[in-house]
């Protein structure tokens, strides 16, 4: 196995861990107030794996706050405001988020990484990619930019 297939294999089975130990956690409800700060705030790591990880995290805990944050622009990107995605989310009641191996490619100044994702919710299943996104390294790049967010998605809730 590749160095890098195995550094995300690993990522994979600690997500898997992360997740299985909140697996009887109780789960917040649209009216509680939503987690603090996520576990990985989207712009700490240079690792789209470690980033996808933290996505997948917050969406376990249903903080539809944080998982907008992790597109691009804040959560703009993701076409829908705040409140818009939260309403369309918020239909996903007991998310169990599993994360497959992903992909990392360059094209155009930027990089790209595409992970296949499923969500458990009870008897649904939601599966789909995530691809996440980050401009290289070249002068004048803001912040935002050289994040890696997520810049488009087929799950739909």
């Amino acid at each position: 196995m590749k160095p890098a297939m195995m550094k995300y294999a690993a990522s994979l089975i600690a997500l898997v861990l992360l997740i299985g130990c909140d697996a009887k956690a109780p789960r917040p409800e649209a009216t509680q107030t939503a987690v603090p700060a996520p576990l990985l705030a989207p712009s700490e790591s240079r690792d789209p794996g470690e980033v996808l990880i933290g996505w997948a995290k917050v969406v376990s805990l249903r903080d539809w706050a944080a998982a907008r944050a992790y597109w691009g622009d804040n959560g703009a990107a993701s076409g829908l405001s705040e409140q818009a995605f939260a309403a369309r989310w918020n239909a996903v009641k007991n998310p169990d988020v599993s994360l497959g191996v992903g992909q990392q490619e360059g094209a155009a100044g930027s990089s790209f990484y595409t992970a296949p994702v499923i969500i458990a919710d009870g008897k649904r299943r939601i599966s789909g990619y995530v691809v996440l996104r980050r401009v290289n390294d070249v002068p004048g790049a803001t912040p935002e930019q050289l994040r890696w967010h997520i810049e488009s998605s087929t799950l739909e809730p």
